[in-house]
C-alpha cells in the first residue's frame, strides 16, 4: 500500500526512531480474541489531502491533546508522545480510558497506536445503535507525499465488539468527521491519483 516500506516493520533499519510496548501487550492488543458475545473488526481509513506533511502532523500528532478527534478536557498523565503514557475521559457521557502503546516520527513519516484499558462506548453521529467495545486498538500513520505538498493519512483499528454494523458505522463516521473538520480548518482538499500542482522545483 505504502510507496516505500514502513520504518516500524522493519524495526532493525539503522536510523529508525521507533518506540515500543512489551511484545505481550502489543501482540494482544493487535489481534485480540474476542469474548463470547463480542465479534471481531478491522476498519481502515485512508486519504490524501492537500495538506504538508508537517502541519499535518502539529495537528493530529499529539497524543494528549486530540481536540481535532473531538477529545476535549481528557486527563492525561505520562509525557506526551511516549509509550505507556494515558489517556481518560469521557465523550457524551461515555468514558474512555486509552494508552500509548507505539510512536514512531521520522522524516516525512509518523506513526501513533493506542488501545483500550477498559470496555468502552462511543456515540455513533448516525443515531444508529450505540455499540460496546471490550477492546480495541487504532493506529493512525501520516506519509508525506507529493514533493512536500501533500500528507497520506492512514487509520485502521480492530476491535471486538457487540454490533459490529454499528460499530463500523460508528468507527467510519467518526473519523470522517474529524478529518473533513482539520481539511476544513486547513482550507485544503481531499484528492486522489496526480499530485495537484504547482509542486516545487
Amino acid at each position: 500500500m505504502f510507496h516505500r516500506l514502513p520504518c516500524l516493520l522493519v524495526g532493525l533499519l539503522v536510523g529508525c526512531k521507533v518506540a515500543f510496548a512489551d511484545s505481550e501487550h502489543l501482540s494482544k492488543g493487535f489481534d485480540p480474541k474476542c469474548p463470547e458475545g463480542y465479534y471481531p473488526s478491522v476498519v481502515v481509513t485512508e486519504g490524501q489531502y492537500t495538506v504538508p506533511f508537517d502541519r499535518m502532523q502539529n495537528v493530529t500528532g499529539s497524543f494528549h491533546h486530540a481536540e481535532w478527534y473531538g477529545i476535549v478536557n481528557s486527563t492525561n498523565h505520562g509525557e506526551d508522545n511516549t509509550v505507556g503514557a494515558t489517556r481518560s475521559g469521557a465523550i457524551e457521557g461515555y468514558k474512555f480510558d486509552e494508552k500509548l502503546v507505539r510512536v514512531f516520527k521520522d522524516d516525512g513519516e509518523a506513526m501513533i497506536a493506542y488501545t483500550s484499558q477498559i470496555p468502552a462506548k462511543f456515540p455513533n453521529p448516525s443515531g444508529g445503535k450505540i455499540a460496546s467495545y471490550h477492546s480495541y486498538i487504532e493506529e493512525l500513520r501520516l506519509i508525506s507525499i507529493c514533493q512536500g505538498t501533500a500528507t497520506l493519512v492512514h487509520f485502521w483499528a480492530t476491535f471486538c465488539a457487540d454490533d459490529t454494523i454499528g460499530s463500523l458505522d460508528t468507527w467510519a463516521r467518526v473519523r470522517g468527521d474529524a478529518l473533513n473538520g482539520v481539511i476544513v480548518r486547513e482550507g485544503a482538499q481531499e484528492f486522489k491519483g496526480t499530485c495537484p500542482g504547482p509542486l516545487p522545483k
